[in-house]
């Protein structure tokens, strides 16, 4: 890529990682071996936008943010207006930071992969934070109930397991030894891998019922089956990518 075109954000984190030697210790990282970041930056970028199932997820994540948007911008902005935009805009990080990762092989991918995915899954917390926020703050300044609607049920659930799936993300990685030592932390990756795609789902279907609420019908305008026709062709990228072996679950027959 010429130096003067744009870089994504995997270039951007074109640095050299040290060699670490992944012993017995309990206290060692689940960071593994890493080279020259180029070519694993390259693979990364693969993964993103450069084979058939991921130009057809981010087609079906992309024209869903442009939607919605158009619905945004087409509109009075409010203060309860950044409810719906942070929320969008983190489902779209989110699965961003999913396809990154569909799948990693190398340690050095793995390694990179991880910190990307680490990236992009901070800011879309912190966009879900944002909207969280705001409706909690325009609910209480109208004196409005809470998690009435299936919506806002189906909100929670969200946020509910979003925060769990970031605290064992971040355990596993930085701080394997809370599990007891670096390989039962690498055993619980198929349940972070599980909690991710059910997040996102959820996260979707969120969205996707929001259309019934009264903001929905009598200002905004969203339509239920133009939602969930894009949330299908995402679905449909992302089911591709995924690797069935990458979940190793096991169960003791008593």
């Amino acid at each position: 890529m010429p130096s003067g075109e744009g870089q994504p954000l995997l270039s951007q984190l074109n640095i050299r990682y040290s060699r670490e030697v992944m012993g017995n210790s309990d206290r060692q990282s689940l960071r593994s071996v890493s080279s020259d970041t180029s070519e694993v930056a390259k693979e990364l970028r693969k993964n993103l936008y450069r084979t058939r199932s991921s130009i057809v997820a981010q087609v079906g994540v992309i024209t869903f943010l442009l939607y919605i948007f158009y619905h945004i911008m087409i509109n009075d902005i409010i203060f309860f207006t950044g409810h719906p935009a942070l929320n969008t805009f983190a489902v779209f990080a989110l699965t961003q930071s999913i396809i990154l990762v569909q799948p990693t092989s190398t340690a050095a991918e793995k390694q990179l992969g991880a910190t990307v995915h680490g990236i992009f899954n901070l800011i879309s917390g912190s966009a879900f934070l944002g909207a969280l926020s705001i409706i909690f703050i325009n609910k209480a300044a109208h004196q409005g109930v809470h998690f009435k609607s299936a919506h806002a049920r189906l909100g929670l659930v969200t946020y509910v397991l979003l925060l769990a799936n970031v605290l064992l993300g971040i355990t596993q990685y930085w701080t394997p030894y809370v599990y007891g030592s670096v390989n039962r932390a690498k055993s619980l990756y198929k349940f972070h891998r599980v909690i991710g795609y059910v997040s996102l789902g959820f996260s979707f279907l969120t969205i996707a019922v929001s259309t019934a609420t009264g903001y929905n019908k009598n200002i905004f305008g969203l339509k239920f089956t133009v939602l969930t026709g894009l949330i299908i062709i995402t679905s449909i990228g992302l089911v591709i990518r995924i690797r069935p072996q990458k979940f190793q679950f096991k169960f003791r027959l008593s």
